[in-house]
């Protein structure tokens, strides 16, 4: 399936260019220093002056940034999703379907009686059901 990239106008570029600049110095220059016990570096504020700077003073040239970002960013779902989507059929699905399947339980009723109807009877609804109906 291909992906289209929306194109942005002036100011949906500016505000790429101050979010991505934000989370990365938050990121690289804050939060996973501070979560491995490692020196505070200087280069994500770096990148996030260069990049809200650019944003500021002439979004419009912020284009190709954007959209290798955003092949980059295709490219990576189209590698984790399988992944992500195999890991919560093995831990949230296969579990449940080993139960059943070992303890014969059929919540479908999948097997077939061709002497039985298969014709579940409707309760009739009492009046109480009439009184308040919302």
């Amino acid at each position: 399936m291909k992906h289209e990239i929306p194109k942005l106008d002036a100011n949906g570029l500016r505000q790429f260019g101050l979010v991505t600049g934000a989370i990365i110095a938050v990121l690289f220059g804050l939060f996973f220093p501070y979560l491995f016990e490692r020196p505070w570096p200087i280069w994500p504020w770096i990148v996030f002056a260069v990049l809200a700077a650019w944003a500021l003073i002439a979004p419009k040239t912020l284009e190709p940034v954007y959209q290798g970002w955003m092949r980059v960013g295709i490219a990576i779902g189209k590698i984790t999703t399988p992944i992500v989507l195999t890991l919560v059929f093995i831990i949230a699905i296969l579990p449940g379907a080993i139960i059943l399947r070992l303890s014969r339980k059929d919540p479908m009723r999948r097997k077939f009686d061709g002497t039985a109807t298969y014709r579940i009877k409707s309760r009739q609804p009492s009046v109480k059901n009439l009184e308040k109906p919302y």
